[in-house]
């Protein structure tokens, strides 16, 4: 099973909804508050994905009364029986795959050339720069995410480690 298309993000949110039931700003909130580990999981992506996800009924929605906005209510989200499963499926999938992160790079090297030598080296170094302060931003939010316990720090040092490579 490929995990392209957001699957990962599927297993995090439906892995969240393992406490028990959470509207969807709370899923953001806690997605936020982990910084760099959920960083590619936006507002809008959260809620596009639990819409998919109750499609799909790995979720059940049940309005809840009484929140703030033009609605008066907000929607809580919570696992299903197929969701444990899907969860489970996706779980598993993900720990016995491997699927390299493209971020790009990898085809902006190979036109490297088509760039004035001095230009490319500066890009090169500013590139450097940027990885290393988002790295050590990522230490400093990751640090507190993996006092949480053994599979937060795995996960926290894994992405480190991509990082780290990046700089290499």
């Amino acid at each position: 099973m490929s995990l392209a298309h957001g699957l990962h993000k599927q297993l995090m949110l439906l892995g969240l909804l393992l406490r028990g039931p959470l509207h969807g700003y709370e899923l953001h909130r806690i997605a936020r508050a982990h910084g760099e580990l959920y960083s590619d999981l936006g507002k809008a992506n959260v809620y596009y994905l639990l819409d998919r996800l109750a499609r799909d009924d790995y979720v059940s929605v049940r309005a809840e009364p009484g929140a703030r906005g033009a609605r008066g209510e907000r929607l809580v989200y919570a696992l299903t029986q197929r969701g444990h499963g899907h969860f489970q499926e996706l779980l598993r999938a993900t720990l016995r795959s491997f699927e390299p992160a493209h971020t790009g790079v990898d085809v902006a090297v190979v036109f490297l050339q088509r760039l004035p030598v001095e230009e490319a080296i500066a890009l090169l170094e500013e590139r450097r720069e940027v990885v290393a302060e988002r790295r050590a931003l990522a230490a400093s939010e990751l640090g507190e995410v993996a006092s949480v316990g053994l599979a937060a720090s795995l996960a926290a040092d894994h992405l480190l480690s991509l990082i780290d490579a990046e700089l290499a």
